[in-house]
């Protein structure tokens, strides 16, 4: 039997729920952010309140933008190598936060066994293209829903 996959990428309708950058406010350790997005990129800086700074920045990419452009890897943010090993644990916190939201919940149980995949032409790690990370986390994060539920 063949399984639905659904790919999503950016705020686009019906699935752009599912990336990252879609708005919805998220409460992670008493913190609220933006979007998911915000969160993650706010997670790469070690110093709090150059958290707080990507955390209000007034757009998901320019959250993204603050944290890779910006800010020089130095003292106040992760280095590449620790950061790497905890990108992922990171994501999956974050998601677990997003989805703790009813009507997303109810969006994402809605895709029953879709196989997830982000569908960016440049992300050779959180996208299809490459490892498909952030697909597999979303399905993860789905599963628990589902357990949850029961």
């Amino acid at each position: 039997m063949v399984k639905i996959e659904i790919n999503f990428y950016s705020r686009k309708p019906l699935y752009g729920f599912l990336s990252n950058f879609h708005r919805c406010p998220q409460i992670v350790d008493g913190v609220e952010y933006p979007t998911n997005e915000h969160f993650y990129q706010a997670m790469k800086a070690r110093d709090r309140k150059v958290q707080m700074w990507i955390t209000r920045a007034p757009s998901p990419y320019l959250a993204m933008k603050a944290s890779k452009k910006c800010l020089r890897p130095g003292r106040e943010m992760f280095p590449l190598k620790e950061w790497d090993r905890m990108k992922v644990e990171v994501m999956l916190k974050g998601l677990r936060a997003k989805f703790k939201d009813p009507h997303l919940r109810n969006r994402l149980l809605a895709t029953g066994d879709a196989v997830l995949h982000e569908d960016s032409q440049h992300d050779m790690f959180w996208g299809k293209k490459g490892k498909d990370i952030l697909g597999k986390l979303l399905m993860q994060v789905r599963a628990e829903c589902i357990e949850e539920e029961k």
